[in-house]
């Protein structure tokens, strides 16, 4: 009972090591990763070999496989590269697990050393992330020699031994052992490691190791199914479809592991020796014999999937945004400039309702439901032009590629300031009963009607280009601001009247013009790169 409790802390230590090195990987690196990956849009090849990469880094196959499956629901990954991802994040994960089983039980202390030195001293979050990546590595070491010991004195256990060994006679039952193991440790490297040190320990059989090999690489596409599948229809079909590749290559590989006299050749009595080995080569030639294909099985997946309706006219994904645009630099920026269009006819619907926010409860649910449209497509078109490269653009194409980022940025913001400061603001006036003074009332009408003025102008901006216009927009900016302060003296002057109704939504009152400004300064933003002094 007590090897069996030391075995549980190892493995507990090992899951707990490669979190802590893919948390570190992700903070360190997190956007990085999500660009690079966008940027394989078609390109099957690269896509592999960056989907193992990232893999190899994160120390995780299933959060490249959800990753590809949020590209490929936001239209940013075509189906057939983001497959290709899946193949090569099994390939990384694999490596990572033969990289991990190299003895070198030594350098665990000298890692736990080094990586609480660098996250003590540092004093900048990079430094930090490092420091958690070398604690990381050095929790996943120790955890192997605390497993090592276990194994092996399991493996000197008579009564053990025999357990196994009646296990060992149904092939069946090991896959299915090992492939609940590895979907409940949500980890493919901690499984195919346990499984090595418990087979290098003489705890189980070399037949029954590579049976349970077939079982973790079963087991490995559960985590990334169940975890995507409240995502978007399109997310699903890659997810489902990279769990019927990996099932179908280990139903073959059981297929032939069954066969009459396999266990007597050579190779099969070598990768039952070295079980790490035999899990990364199953990864590799399931990768080479389906890699060739994935355009097939990706169109055979889209023929399969149901019809998707659309939504009752909500914005719930872009429509502009064409994969194989991204080869043609100079269409995906209009494809872009569609899309940010798109979202600005959002965002003004969500400026045209602050007034109603402040009197109708019932509002605040159709703003959020604007904002999740305005957040779902920002971060699609952000992604699209990560795909985009920028060494490829000339200077006109790479100062529009800018003026978009920043458009579609402010008006995000914009969305962001109604949802998280205007909606609250609207929440507290109504939960304590407060009213703003009639005349109050009217300014506020009024400042939120010249918004959504100067919302359509800076669109008219957006889309002429036109300098004369930047300046008119500009100072229609300034007028605006003009009108808050007016519209703060005005309160002012009715609190020292001793308007009751001015009194208690005073702080109300003042929050909201400051956030109406804030809204301001973000529309005509787009103004100042046109001015004349810009250029």
């Amino acid at each position: 009972m007590e090897t069996f409790a030391h075995l549980a802390g190892a493995v507990a230590l090992l899951l707990w090591g490669i979190r802590t090195v893919r948390t570190g990987v992700e903070r360190l690196l997190g956007p990085r990763i999500e660009a690079h990956v966008a940027m394989l849009t078609g390109r099957r090849t690269g896509a592999f070999g960056v989907g193992a990469a990232v893999a190899f880094a994160l120390q995780s196959s299933t959060a490249v496989r959800l990753m590809a499956a949020s590209f490929y629901a936001g239209g940013v990954l075509a189906l057939p590269a983001g497959l290709a991802a899946a193949l090569g994040a099994e390939v990384g994960s694999s490596l990572a697990a033969a990289v991990l089983n190299v003895d070198v039980a030594l350098l665990a202390p000298v890692l736990l050393v080094a990586g609480y030195i660098t996250f003590s001293v540092a004093r900048e979050r990079r430094g930090k992330h490092v420091g958690r990546i070398i604690l990381g590595l050095a929790f996943i070491l120790t955890s192997l020699s605390l497993m090592s010991t276990a194994t092996a004195i399991l493996g000197a256990n008579e009564d053990a031994a025999d357990i196994i060994r009646i296990a060992s006679t149904y092939p069946a039952a090991l896959v299915l052992v090992a492939a609940l193991a590895t979907w409940l440790m949500h980890s493919s490297i901690a499984a195919i490691l346990m499984i090595a040190h418990l087979a290098g320990g003489g705890g189980l059989p070399p037949e029954a190791a590579l049976w349970m090999v077939v079982g973790v690489n079963a087991g490995s596409a559960l985590p990334a199914l169940v975890s995507g599948w409240t995502l978007a229809g399109p997310a699903r079909e890659l997810l489902v479809a990279a769990f019927a590749m990996r099932i179908a290559a280990v139903a073959v590989c059981a297929l032939v592991l069954a066969a009459p006299g396999i266990g007597d050749l050579a190779a099969v009595q070598f990768a039952a020796g070295h079980v790490i080995l035999a899990h990364l080569a199953l990864n590799v030639a399931m990768a080479v014999a389906l890699l060739p294909f994935v355009g097939i099985i990706a169109a055979l997946v889209r023929r399969a999937a149901p019809k998707r309706a659309p939504e009752g006219g909500r914005a719930a994904s872009h429509i502009f945004l064409a994969p194989e645009d991204v080869r043609h630099p100079g269409t995906a920026l209009i494809n872009i400039a569609n899309e940010a269009a798109r979202v600005a006819h959002i965002v003004y619907d969500m400026v045209g309702g602050i007034s109603e926010l402040f009197w109708h409860g019932d509002a605040d649910a159709r703003i959020k439901s604007l904002e999740d449209d305005v957040d779902r497509l920002y971060r699609e078109v952000t992604l699209y032009m990560a795909s985009i490269r920028l060494d490829e653009l000339d200077d006109d194409e790479r100062r529009q590629w800018f003026e978009l980022f920043e458009f579609v940025t402010h008006l995000e913001h914009v969305g962001d300031i109604i949802t998280r400061n205007i909606i609250d603001l609207a929440k507290r006036k109504r939960k304590a009963g407060l009213d703003f003074s009639p005349a109050g009332a009217r300014e506020i009408e009024g400042l939120t009607a010249e918004l959504s003025d100067i919302f359509r102008y800076a669109q008219a901006v957006f889309l002429s280009r036109d300098p004369h216009r930047a300046e008119e927009l500009v100072a229609a900016k300034r007028r605006f601001r003009s009108h808050t302060l007016d519209s703060q003296r005005r309160h002012a002057l009715r609190l020292s009247s001793g308007v009751t109704s001015s009194i208690a939504s005073s702080r109300i009152h003042l929050d909201l013009l400051r956030e109406l400004q804030r809204i301001n300064s973000h529309l005509t933003a787009v103004a100042y790169p046109l001015l004349p002094e810009a250029s």
